[in-house]
């Protein structure tokens, strides 16, 4: 006797806080193809922004309270994507109202707030994951799994870039341009590479110390140089109003390896002794180039590496759910991240090299200086 199909497990429903670039551009292509995931609200106070949005994706419940959607029966998982300051009040409310939360970088603006979030999210009802998605990108995923394996031997350095060439106005409500609002290059980009070398390297920062600089056009540049407890050195550059970068090199005792997450073809792995671009490794590049064409050009179709690592992390999030894994990265790690980037910002306001353990405080707003004038004291 033939025995009948199982019952399809019912989708999570998804309301998203917050409907400003990244959902737009990012979260809501990838939540296209996401398996057991529906979207069925959206919030936002811009009331013409939220209408266009929503009527491009087709949904109907349109809100602009987030309160809203804490008591709603039909709403499962709230995404928190508002811009930072908001991120410890609405986060802690969702966790209240029971509903799993995915609250987008960062975690919260100050050690004292993510220590609640954190706290609050121990035994909770719902779920929580922190929205680092470069930790899913398909180039990163490979190189974790290198480095885990022993093919680079025991690691020495590791240089990241991430620059972008947006310029944020100056405007006081222009969140995304204010240190004391969650902008900046250090929470706005650094944050994602903070949390890339932890998950990479496979251990904590000990301390760091910060070069920065905004000119007269509000263009902000940043270096950090940090020391890993495991005695791995850093260095990551940060910028606005330049090229856009997204790269990194990891050099080990025995090899090297670097790719740029804009580039699908682009993650190598070179045996030390062997010159970097030597003329000899031609040949193998132009067939290894034309080979992955195929693929290159379907993930293109599909959204490309970037859309695809916001896919990834949505769908680990939904399956960790349904299946009781435990889901990464948490808020342990957004706490993590975030205490580096306050260290960051405590050396680039004093000057002087900051011990990660150390850091404390809330995140104040740089003053504005002369151009040329370098760290902010």
């Amino acid at each position: 006797m033939n025995k009948p199909p199982p019952e399809r497990a019912k989708s999570l429903r998804l309301a998203i806080i917050g409907c400003g670039l990244a959902v737009e551009r990012c979260h809501l292509p990838a939540l296209r193809k996401v398996a057991g995931l529906e979207l069925v609200a959206l919030v936002d106070t811009d009331l013409a922004r939220l209408n266009r949005i929503a009527d491009r994706v087709g949904v109907w419940r349109r809100h602009t309270d987030y309160r809203a959607t804490l008591d709603d029966a039909d709403v499962d998982l709230i995404a928190v994507c508002a811009p930072p300051q908001l991120h410890a009040e609405i986060g802690l409310a969702v966790v209240d109202a029971g509903k799993h939360l995915f609250m987008e970088k960062p975690l919260a603006l100050s050690l004292h707030d993510a220590d609640r979030l954190v706290e609050s999210t121990t035994g909770a009802a719902g779920k929580a994951m922190i929205g680092f998605n470069l930790r899913w990108h398909r180039l990163i995923r490979r190189a974790s799994a290198i480095i885990a394996g022993g093919g680079l031997g025991p690691l020495a350095t590791m240089h990241t870039t991430f620059t972008s060439a947006r310029v944020f106005p100056r405007e006081d409500s222009a969140w995304r341009q204010r240190q004391d609002c969650g902008g900046g290059v250090l929470f706005d980009l650094g944050i994602h590479h903070f949390d890339l070398w932890r998950f990479l390297v496979g251990c904590e920062v000990d301390k760091l110390f910060v070069f920065r600089h905004t000119d007269s056009s509000d263009r902000e540049r940043a270096t950090v140089c940090a020391l890993m407890a495991n005695g791995v050195l850093v260095t990551s550059s940060f910028s606005h109003g330049v090229s856009e970068t997204n790269e990194l090199e990891i050099c080990g005792a025995k090899a090297s390896l670097r790719l740029s997450c804009y580039r699908s073809d682009s993650l190598r792995v070179d045996e030390n002794g062997t010159p970097r671009g030597a003329v000899r490794h031609w040949p193998g590049d132009a067939v290894r180039a034309l080979r992955n064409v195929p693929q290159a050009f379907a993930r293109l179709l599909d959204g490309g590496d970037i859309i695809g690592s916001y896919r990834a992390q949505w769908q680990h999030f939904v399956d960790s759910i349904r299946s009781g894994a435990p889901i990464k990265p948490g808020f342990e790690d957004g706490h993590s991240a975030l205490k580096i980037a306050v260290a960051a910002v405590q050396s680039a306001r004093s000057g002087r090299p900051v011990s990660v353990a150390q850091a404390a405080g809330v995140i104040a707003p740089f003053a504005r200086v002369p151009p040329g004038t370098g760290n902010v004291g």
